[in-house]
């Protein structure tokens, strides 16, 4: 696999800006696509090439439109360009559990829209099934010593393209490339949001007590932010994307799923490393990457740059890449709220 030489740096969020309509057309997420891919520089020799998109229970809702997961056309943008630099018909994959559910019974993919969406293109459809997954061991673990993780994701000579959606997250504040990882683990551990209040609020785990918004404080929530921190950090260590590719043609704010609002914005992101973009996307949103929990302990462990200033932002304009100077002119107007499972809602405390 080869990239734009800029890419080699990890400190590099690449920032792809297309026109879409108030509600985006499939062609103009096609469009968005193959734009973001063909500024990353990216070409094949026929390796395997894993797409890791954000469907969780996408099988249930039926929606591509709703913007709350990555939207299959922008998926068959990519898959188009990646077919015409090098990728091999029968070799390219989309790896994710749409259903979300505690067994490893076979998903019926139908009602995400992603197999309408890949008709004709050979891509093949998995999930981190029992029979799929590898065991790995997690260096300096904070909460997991091992991960069984999809094999597809981790095998040695695959191109792995994390696909997140850009929006916000009821515990996490924002979603993207980091969390977007948790649809690689083996579908039957991969609930990180539940464990991580089990293990900062104990109480929560009585049956039929009340729910985590009706009266968690400000500082519960952080400190479910910080289990699930832990979890997250120890999973980046162990699945490392080659490209992580954010679809912002449309980006959600609120909880993440059925609460919030939906912007068209037609912005898309690339780069190499996924907390650094993670920290980038997030300041894009209105967010101080620095004050965000899951962030700050990637960073501490290692993973990326998470300091906007430090990040080195190239746009797309017309004849290549050139070096943004003007970031903060990039900021969405609106700002994103994260409407957050506590009882207390200060979104400013991310600022």
């Amino acid at each position: 696999m080869r990239l734009h030489p800029l890419l080699k740096k990890p400190e590099v969020v690449v920032v792809s800006r297309t026109a879409v309509s108030a509600v985006p057309t499939a062609a103009e997420y096609i469009a968005a696509g193959r734009a973001i891919l063909e500024a990353a520089g990216l070409e094949l020799a026929g390796e395997r090439v894993v797409l890791k998109p954000n469907l969780t229970t996408a099988e249930q809702r039926a929606d591509p439109d709703d913007g709350i997961s990555t939207h299959p056309a922008f998926l068959r943008g990519l898959v188009d360009h990646l077919r015409a630099h090098g990728a091999r018909r029968g070799r390219l994959y989309v790896l994710e559990d749409p259903l979300d559910e505690d067994h490893d019974r076979p998903r019926d993919w139908s009602r995400t829209g992603v197999p309408q969406a890949l008709e004709g293109t050979g891509v093949k459809l998995r999930f981190p099934s029992a029979r799929t997954v590898v065991r790995r061991r997690v260096p300096d673990p904070l909460v997991h010593a091992e991960r069984r993780v999809g094999r597809l994701a981790v095998e040695a000579g695959t191109v792995l393209i994390n696909v997140p959606k850009l929006k916000t997250h009821g515990i996490a504040i924002t979603t993207g490339c980091v969390k977007n990882l948790m649809g690689v683990d083996y579908v039957c551990d991969r609930h990180y949001c539940g464990q991580a209040i089990r293990a900062a609020l104990p109480r929560m785990a009585a049956p039929g007590g009340p729910g985590l918004g009706e009266w968690a404080t400000l500082d519960d929530h952080e400190k479910v932010q910080r289990e699930l921190a832990k979890r997250l950090v120890d999973l980046a260590k162990v699945v490392r994307p080659a490209l992580n590719v954010v679809e912002g043609v449309v980006g959600r704010d609120g909880t993440g799923f059925h609460r919030g609002r939906n912007f068209p914005l037609g912005v898309c992101l690339a780069g190499t490393c996924a907390v650094t973009v993670d920290a980038f996307a997030s300041w894009l949103m209105g967010f101080d990457p620095l004050k965000l929990i899951y962030l700050s302990e990637a960073a501490a462990a290692g993973l990326g740059e998470i300091d906007p200033r430090k990040i080195e932002v190239y746009t797309v304009e017309i004849g290549g890449l050139v070096r943004c100077r003007d970031a903060a002119g990039l900021r969405f107007d609106p700002a994103f709220d994260a409407i957050t499972q506590s009882r207390e809602q200060d979104y400013d405390r991310y600022r």
